[in-house]
Order: structure tokens, then C-alpha cells, then sequence
């Protein structure tokens, strides 16, 4: 998977809308998030997993806490991630579920979370959204999984290696270690090999 583009709003430290373009690394395919402390660099990695997984890289944190506290009620929150697998490129969006203050009255209203996932392969016009291929939040985050071929703790613990994560996958079990190794460098093929030999012998 190799992010395009984010965009965040009303999200963390972001309030108002903010997009990094990440096709400006070019065929840079590993690059480092810095800057003191408080700047808001585990906040790309959680918009990150929140706009593919519906949750972010912590478990201290959910997707629905993470609404900026400097934005006003008129100000929805949202994060949009462009990215590309292989030669197919897609864009999701999601809203968390969120309190916030009622525009007229007093008191608050719920918003409800939404998602949406589409197919953008071949699609030049940034405004155009494609192919629409899910729209719910559960059926973003199934399509999610079929597409990348990792669950959202996989991701968290092998992709996305936020502050002190990289522990998560060191202290894995051996079998869901070689659940996720086995996914990320695809050894299907000498899984079959070692069929075949036990079925011979």
C-alpha cells in the first residue's frame, strides 16, 4: 500500500483542513514522520489507520475520540486518504461517530459515522470520486482488508510502526507472527511446495 494523498479536518490537532501530498517523494518508498513533540506525527499515522480501518494505531485511542477539540459544531470531522495497490489506486473517506453542540438550541446531537471506499484506477480529475465499491463503515473496512490483505491490529503491527509499536509484533505469538509474516512476504507458494513434497512422501 503507498498513500497518494491525506487530507484531515477537524481531526486531532488539525483543525482546519490540512492535505499532504505524498506523491511529492516520487519512487521514495520509505521516508520518516519527525518534529517535536506534540506536532501532531502520530495524528497522520492515526488518520491513516482511521481512514482504512475505522480505528487508529493506539489502543488508547478510538476513531470516534479523535475529534478536534479546537473546531465548532458547524465543522465536521473527516479524513480522506488517496492510495495505491500495485496499479489500482483508491480513495476512502470516513466520519466518526461524535458528539458535538446543536447549531440552534442547546444541548448536543450524535453524528453517525460514515464511510465510503471507490475505485479511482484511471481516473485523472482529483473531483471525481470513480467506482464506488462500499459504503458503509463495516463494508469499507471488509473491502479494506480484501484489497491490503491485513486485518487493522496486522497493519498497526507490521505497516505502521508508530512510537514503541514495532513491540506488538516481537511480542506476538509465534503463531500470529507466522500468520503475519507468512501475508507480508506471500510464502503461499513454498506452502505449496511443502504440500506437494508431504503428499508425495
Amino acid at each position: 500500500m503507498r498513500p497518494l494523498s491525506l487530507t484531515v479536518e477537524g481531526f486531532g490537532p488539525y483543525a482546519r483542513t490540512q492535505t499532504l501530498d505524498f506523491t511529492t517523494l516520487g519512487e521514495r518508498r520509505l521516508f520518516l514522520i519527525h518534529g517535536p513533540t506534540g506536532s501532531g506525527k502520530t495524528t497522520v499515522l492515526d488518520a491513516i489507520c482511521f481512514a482504512l480501518y475505522g480505528d487508529t494505531t493506539g489502543k488508547e485511542r478510538e476513531g470516534k475520540g479523535m475529534r478536534s477539540d479546537f473546531v465548532g459544531p458547524e465543522t465536521e470531522t473527516r479524513v480522506t486518504l488517496d492510495f495505491a495497490v500495485g496499479e489500482k489506486t483508491y480513495r476512502v473517506t470516513r466520519q466518526p461517530a461524535y458528539e458535538r453542540p446543536r447549531l440552534r438550541g442547546e444541548g448536543t446531537t450524535t453524528t453517525q459515522p460514515r464511510a465510503e471506499l471507490w475505485d479511482r484506477t484511471g481516473v485523472s480529475d482529483d473531483k471525481e470520486e470513480g467506482k464506488n465499491l462500499a459504503t458503509s463503515f463495516s463494508q469499507v473496512t471488509r473491502a479494506v482488508e480484501s484489497i491490503l490483505g491485513f486485518r487493522s491490529e496486522q497493519f498497526r503491527q507490521v505497516i505502521v510502526l508508530p512510537q514503541g509499536r514495532f513491540r506488538d509484533l516481537l511480542l506476538a505469538s509465534s503463531k500470529d507472527r507466522e500468520a503475519i509474516l507468512r501475508q507480508l512476504f506471500d510464502t503461499s507458494f513454498y506452502s505449496r511446495i511443502e504440500d506437494e513434497l508431504k503428499a508425495r512422501k
